[in-house]
């Protein structure tokens, strides 16, 4: 009985022990790179921001609520491209950009917009080498609101900029670092598909049996290094 359950043990602490490498190796990347580099933060054109005071003769909410159709549920009076522009939420999701001076209507925006945005955006070292408009099936590395503009750069990170049609806002910065970083936190809480789930019955189960093989593994240390146990 004693040597089955050594086996036993053995053969479990075995494959949990894979699964203990995996958040060793992930968790020390995790806390060895900068999360500022992860989120390409470093890659972020510093600009000088638009002085919205000194525009007086925005177009008020009241006229801008009806140039749009459905429910208006925010503005929020911000910049675009050097441009004072209110953004819309329109049922609770954002939905529209519109010129604050003239109330034209400036969303969807078309790639050459998009590639406008990015281009102000990026400080990296590289150009714009494609844009694609996602409407449906988006990259693991996206999971956020569609449609969306993926910009492609050439740099050496490999950098992918998502720009919403609708905000004209940089909606995620995606590089290798990222891209690594997310496999390896996928790996460390077991969610291999969402990748957002920390909280799955697959990394309890396997935390629980890793708790229990340690605790079982102590208590096999002491017997054998316990003479006195061992004659009794």
């Amino acid at each position: 009985m004693r040597r089955w359950w050594f086996s036993i043990h053995k053969w479990i602490g075995l494959v949990i022990g894979l699964q203990i490498l995996a958040w060793m190796v992930s968790g020390l990347y995790m806390t060895f790179v900068p999360i500022e580099q992860v989120r390409s933060e470093h890659n972020i054109r510093k600009t000088e921001l638009l002085d919205l005071r000194a525009y007086s003769n925005v177009v008020p909410p009241a006229a801008v609520a009806t140039r749009l159709i459905g429910r208006v549920t925010r503005l929020e009076l911000g910049e675009h491209l050097g441009t004072p522009v209110w953004r819309a939420d329109i049922d609770g999701k954002p939905a529209a950009l519109i010129d604050a001076r003239t109330g034209v209507v400036l969303s969807p925006l078309n790639e050459a917009s998009a590639r406008r945005v990015a281009g102000q955006d990026f400080a990296g070292k590289g150009r714009i080498a494609g844009a694609t408009l996602i409407a449906k099936d988006p990259p693991i590395e996206y999971r956020g609101v569609l449609p969306v503009w993926q910009l492609v750069f050439d740099d050496e990170g490999a950098t992918n900029l998502y720009v919403s049609p609708a905000t004209g806002k940089v909606l995620a910065r995606r590089s290798a670092v990222w891209r690594t970083f997310d496999f390896l936190w996928s790996l460390h809480i077991m969610d291999y598909q969402t990748r957002d789930d920390f909280n799955n019955w697959l990394v309890i189960i396997s935390a629980a049996i890793g708790l229990f093989l340690t605790i079982t593994g102590i208590g096999i240390l002491v017997y054998r290094f316990w003479p006195t146990l061992k004659r009794n």
